[in-house]
């Protein structure tokens, strides 16, 4: 699952006019209804102009919890009004909105999905309609094998079945939609392919060709503007070399379409090179020629931080393909996702490196689709600071990453991929008089303190103090209520460098269960890795263990994190400890303090 949270704050350029295939500004306004008397139409001559720079409502109407969509179980807020016209304001004219149907899809009463559920995309398109965006909407989740009750799959046995499942599915869909003009677009799925990153297999592509041709078909065949409207179409998990490489792709037919020139476009994604884009463990935080200019600027970066592939030169080479192959012959080709996370967080001391290396790398995708005929559509998954996508904090609707933002949109306006090459960030942390560390826990049985920024037990909670048991107090038969366990806690108060203790006593671990899942210390302060930690010693009531490796790192907020012992991290050390019958103590040595305190 995607990380999820997220802030923006808008460059203040307007939205893109939107104008029909005869010139005349269109400014209809969705009325709830699906715009029925509206007549708006888009040529291919003005599609990607209009369409401008795109926003993804990521991580929302897509996510779901054991096969049942919920808007908010990853950690979203519901959309709303306010957050669609944040992102117009900000100078976005495209906002594409993943969804997901899944258990919504009723297999035993002729696949209906459920009418609550289509009434509440409905509403959200009609936030975008509101502002006069376009809206791109799809079946997202149902074509992946890692999802439960993943159906859409072209490695599945019963194609059949599957078939006339994606028929009644889209059938439905545009049905509710028909009456909507050309601001709204279908997409067919959302990387639809076998779960294996190998080539495909021809048999399960041409499962994937099928799909898209009922799509097409089942779209036109249900009248209204669905007869002409947009309708976009993906390759192979979205890869642009499985797409325009001899792999088996097949554009649909379009036969049934009424509009004078082609209405099909095509849907790629783009995150390469992916260890400077996705991979969190890998420390890539610079790219091309931006990440060059900084490594001269800052004596202190180092060229191991640096994309060892997909510069600038492979970046045009693939947008080439898919000018060369699609553009040039009339079909509109959609970026649908792309971007790069956010690994500032991860150390304090780069947080202006890494925003405006981000900034350029974002605004030369945007800015080298643009100068193609390609739609650029940022990848926004709702999640700030560390390993986020998020230009938006979809709580307050501020942006929190104006110089992205910035680079995005002024890259498409201008077709220019240079636009975020000089972007300048003034990132400075605020220093406090004091600093603080936590002992965290987690026993077998569950028995925990969890860190200083969680939201659910963390210090902003009246349970961060409580060293927390479950049991079945209320005599339900569950063990899910919450029992103080009557343990204290001693946290560190840091103001120099030198020689801390945390530690949790009075309750007898022994007797709790036989061992731990994770032991911790948490701070509340920011990592860096000019901040030393050495010397770490685990005491289990008077018993010493030397913490030969501690895991030392940035947690999800960036503050420094300090890891004796995780049974679900892989490359932390493991140790063997005997449970005490009072105490966990945690002690450890630190420098570089003047970083966060002065």
């Amino acid at each position: 699952m995607k990380k999820l949270l997220s802030l923006i704050c808008a460059a203040s350029l307007a939205a893109a006019s939107l104008f029909a295939s005869c010139g005349k500004k269109d400014d209809k306004k969705s009325d709830g209804n699906g715009g029925n008397d509206s007549t708006f139409t888009v040529s291919f001559e003005k599609i990607a102009e209009d369409m401008g720079a795109g926003w993804n409502l990521g991580n929302t109407l897509e996510a779901n919890s054991g096969g049942t969509p919920d808007e908010t179980c990853w950690g979203n807020p519901a959309a709303t009004q306010e957050m669609i016209d944040a992102v117009a304001q900000a100078g976005f004219s495209t906002v594409r909105v993943p969804v997901s149907y899944l258990s919504k899809i009723d297999d035993n009463d002729g696949y209906k999905i459920d009418s609550a559920w289509l009434d509440r995309v409905q509403e959200v398109v009609d936030y975008c309609y509101k502002d006069n965006l376009y809206v791109i909407i799809n079946v997202h989740g149902d074509g992946y094998n890692t999802i439960d009750g993943g159906w859409l799959l072209v490695n599945g046995e019963d194609q059949d079945t599957i078939k006339k499942k994606y028929e009644a599915v889209w059938k439905q869909i545009a049905e509710r939609f028909k009456g909507y003009d050309e601001h709204l677009v279908f997409e067919s799925m959302n990387e639809v392919f076998n779960g294996e990153y190998s080539d495909p297999v021809p048999e399960q592509y041409q499962n994937l060709n099928d799909y898209n041709q009922i799509f097409v078909d089942t779209v036109r065949s249900t009248s209204g503007n669905n007869t002409h409207r947009w309708l976009l179409v993906p390759g192979w998990n979205t890869n642009i070399d499985y797409t325009c490489g001899d792999y088996g792709f097949k554009m649909p037919e379009d036969t049934k379409c009424t509009a004078k020139e082609n209405r099909l476009m095509l849907s790629v994604h783009y995150y390469d090179p992916w260890d400077y884009c996705g991979t969190e463990t890998v420390k890539t935080y610079l790219w091309g020629a931006k990440g060059t200019q900084l490594l001269e600027k800052y004596d202190g970066l180092t060229d191991k931080a640096m994309a060892t592939w997909g510069d600038e030169s492979h970046l045009e080479t693939q947008f080439t393909k898919l000018s060369d192959q699609f553009v040039s012959k009339g079909i509109p080709v959609v970026i649908g996702e792309y971007g790069c996370i956010d690994k500032s967080n991860a150390n304090a001391t780069l947080v202006g490196v890494v925003t405006e290396n981000r900034a350029y790398f974002d605004g030369y995708v945007a800015g080298t689709a643009a100068s193609k005929g390609i739609i650029p559509v940022y990848w926004d998954n709702g999640a700030n600071g560390a390993y986020g996508f998020g230009l938006f904090d979809r709580k307050t609707y501020e942006q929190t990453q104006p110089e992205i933002i910035s680079a995005i949109t002024t890259a498409v306006k201008e077709k220019n991929p240079q636009s975020g090459i000089d972007t300048e960030v003034n990132a400075s942390v605020e220093k406090k008089d004091e600093v603080h560390a936590y002992i965290g826990i987690q026993t077998k049985v569950y028995t925990f303190r969890n860190s200083y920024d969680d939201a659910s037990y963390g210090a902003d909670t009246e349970w961060f103090n409580t060293l927390i048991k479950w049991d079945d107090t209320d005599g339900d038969g569950k063990s899910d209520d919450i029992v103080d366990t009557g343990a204290t806690f001693t946290d560190a108060v840091i103001s120099e460098n030198g020689t801390y203790k945390v530690s949790v006593s009075g309750y007898d671990f022994s007797q709790d269960c036989e061992g731990l899942n994770m032991l911790f210390v948490s701070t509340d302060f920011p990592y860096y890795t000019t901040t030393g930690i050495k010397d770490v010693v685990l005491y289990c009531d008077d018993v010493a263990y030397e913490v030969k490796k501690p895991y030392i790192m940035a947690d999800s907020s960036g503050n420094m994190y300090i890891e004796i012992l995780n049974i679900y991290n892989e490359d932390a050390e493991p140790m063997e400890i005997t449970m005490p019958k009072d105490s966990f103590s945690i002690e450890f040595t630190i420098t570089g303090v003047n970083n966060v305190v002065g």
